[in-house]
């Protein structure tokens, strides 16, 4: 039995498929199993997969006749595993080669169900390569302490993201955990696990490369039709489990009201910007946002603290479509404009991420 087994689903990323795979195979750590899902590519991918599959028997390819949800990908993946962790990587991203042996010794000294490491975010803007660090604390957490600690980890996008983890798969049969089948799945998978889970690690030390953006692509955010009722979906799901906790006090209700507000504004953004939706679809979507419950919710709780988020969420807080209107595209006018600006800004209200290129 492998100690990791590894899961990376690929669709149409000949680009980059290659460095994500050989960021695997140059590990210091060799005691895995690396399953590769070609989901329905028709670029050059699967020959880029065979042929890393011919020199090395630790990847095991599975090929998916049409693209399905990556979710499903992972879900007919993690069916075949058989290590005692699972670890998940995206086709267009790379670790450092220290990563798994890292993880790993930290999983085995505190039988740790949850381990979590730092990561990079990477943007290409302009001619330029810019990098920040998003980094949890070097802790180990019992069940108590993992729960009055998680809202700081989590408004930061330290816990909702899948690939800065490894995961005890006997902990995820145990409570019969899989990927839910829809789009932007990976927040409903980590609230899944953190709902029960009694051991978590901490690591500060970031691993791996996460793209928000590359040379040749001019957006940092692309405009998903289910983003606001995917959004809305995520905090409903966040504050299930707090309930199940019994957690509501002021302070981690005020964290996690403005940790919505600030995806609000960008589901604003993200909808009057968007030149392929229409005034009449445009103003249905900003006022099921005003009107939503969740969003009374982060209006009457929110602290404040965030000048930007305040004054952004003042045409919220107006129920005004025409004011949303105006803020989005002020929004989306300085991100197009100053975008390695916009970059820092986002990155520190968000993430409290550091610059490091």
């Amino acid at each position: 039995m492998p100690a990791i087994s590894i899961i990376m689903p690929v669709y149409n990323t000949e680009k980059y498929v290659g460095k994500a795979i050989e960021s695997i195979l140059n590990q210091s750590f060799t005691d895995y199993e690396f399953l590769i899902i070609d989901n329905g590519s028709t670029d050059g991918s699967g020959e880029i997969i065979n042929h890393y599959a011919k020199i090395d028997s630790r990847i095991k390819v599975l090929r998916n006749e049409k693209n399905v949800f990556i979710s499903e990908a992972r879900n007919m993946a993690m069916e075949k595993l058989t290590g005692e962790y699972m670890y998940l990587i995206d086709s267009d991203d790379w670790v450092l080669p220290d990563m798994l042996e890292t993880m790993y010794f930290k999983a085995k000294k505190y039988s740790a169900e949850y381990v979590v490491a730092g990561y990079y975010m990477d943007y290409y803007q302009r001619g330029r390569n810019l990098s920040y660090t998003v980094c949890p604390d070097d802790a180990f957490y019992t069940k108590e302490e993992f729960r009055n600690h998680a809202v700081d980890y989590l408004v930061r996008t330290i816990l909702t993201v899948p690939w800065n983890k490894l995961y005890s798969l006997p902990y995820l049969r145990k409570h019969n955990i899989k990927f839910r089948n829809t789009k932007l799945e990976d927040h409903h998978f980590n609230m899944d696990i953190i709902k029960d889970v009694d051991r978590v690690c901490m690591i500060s030390k970031p691993f791996y490369h996460y793209y928000r953006s590359r040379c040749g692509t001019d957006s940092q955010l692309v405009y998903n039709k289910y983003l606001n009722q995917k959004k809305r979906e995520h905090f409903a799901h966040t504050l299930e489990v707090y309930k199940y906790w019994g957690i509501n006090d002021e302070i981690t209700m005020q964290k996690l009201a403005d940790y919505h507000l600030g995806r609000l504004v960008q589901c604003i953004t993200e909808t009057v910007s968007n030149t392929n939706i229409d005034k009449s679809n445009c103003n249905k979507e900003l006022e099921q946002i005003i009107k939503d419950d969740y969003t009374r919710f982060a209006l009457k709780y929110s602290s404040g603290n965030s000048k930007k988020i305040s004054i952004l969420s003042i045409p919220i807080k107006m129920k005004s479509i025409f004011l949303c209107k105006i803020m989005g595209k002020t929004v989306a006018w300085f991100r197009s404009s100053f975008p390695a600006l916009f970059s820092n800004m986002r990155a520190d209200i968000a993430q409290n991420a550091e610059r490091v290129r």
